[in-house]
């Protein structure tokens, strides 16, 4: 007699289990019900008067059709079918917002110009104002090296005062030498052989003192200038007042004194082209 009261003790308690289950994990009880293979409850009506509120959003109509299983139509979040019977269009999907690029920063400003400085010392005239760009300056040449005296050798007499000394010419400094159309006798005693130009009797000359010896000029290592105006010499012969001795050049305007000695004594002396004209009156007599 005890066994239908546990029996249905026991029933009772693990219908009232599995409602409590079915509210806590969001089931509908008719679904437990067919998982304990027992049947349906019968459809409670629900009163008018019970509050939405309280009311499961689970525990929507059921339809008849369905075995007592609730219309998925009439779950929350369900569209209504339409009124012709047409299934009901599906709800617009909404796109996540789109996320904005952050803008570049601007560029920063350009800084101020700073102020010159002024350090001009007190009296003294300051520099003109900066009115634009600053210009470099041409880097100045190199002046020429101080001329040192320099040793050549071969040496090739090309002019009356005109020397070859390899890759370049010098000319003699401090003299003059004869014109072209200037005459000169070949001997001091030979009248009768004729008049020949002057400057090839200086070029003779100068041909037969230097020879096949080398000379020594005074010229600057970066000095380009060809020819080149320099005094040369053989030992302790100038060659310049050597000309001017022998009576084959002039003094220049702004030769040495000892040049223009020279060419005094050469006149006295009526040497080389000073043969034609007389001496002059401050020579001395003897």
């Amino acid at each position: 007699m005890r066994t239908a009261p546990a029996a249905l003790w026991l029933t009772a308690m693990i219908g009232l289990a599995v409602i409590v289950t079915s509210k806590i994990g969001g089931l509908d009880r008719h679904e437990f019900a067919g998982l304990m293979g027992a049947p349906a409850p019968e459809q409670v009506a629900v009163s008018n008067d019970v509050d939405d509120a309280d009311r499961d959003p689970f525990d929507g109509p059921v339809d008849a059709d369905d075995g007592g299983a609730p219309d998925p139509d009439m779950l929350p979040g369900a569209m209504p079918p339409s009124a012709t019977g047409a299934p009901a269009a599906a709800a617009p999907q909404t796109l996540p917002p789109a996320v904005e690029t952050p803008a570049s920063p601007p560029d920063p400003a350009p800084a101020p110009m700073r102020t010159p400085r002024n350090v001009t010392a007190p009296g003294m005239t300051p520099a003109p104002a900066l009115t634009g760009p600053l210009e470099r300056e041409a880097i100045p040449k190199k002046p020429p090296a101080p001329p040192r005296w320099k040793a050549f050798s071969p040496v090739v007499v090309r002019e009356a005062g005109l020397l070859d000394i390899g890759q370049r010419h010098v000319r003699l400094a401090g003299i003059r030498v004869p014109d072209d159309d200037r005459l000169c006798h070949p001997a001091e005693t030979d009248e009768a052989a004729g008049e020949i130009a002057c400057a090839k009797l200086a070029l003779a000359a100068l041909r037969r003192r230097v020879r096949a010896l080398g000379v020594e000029c005074r010229v600057s290592a970066n000095d380009t200038t060809d020819p080149l105006v320099a005094p040369c010499r053989i030992g302790s012969t100038d060659l310049s007042q050597w000309l001017i001795e022998q009576g084959w050049a002039e003094a220049a305007a702004k030769a040495p004194d000892g040049y223009k000695t020279a060419e005094t004594e050469a006149r006295c002396f009526r040497r080389g082209i000073w043969q034609a004209g007389p001496p002059p009156a401050d020579c001395l007599q003897n």
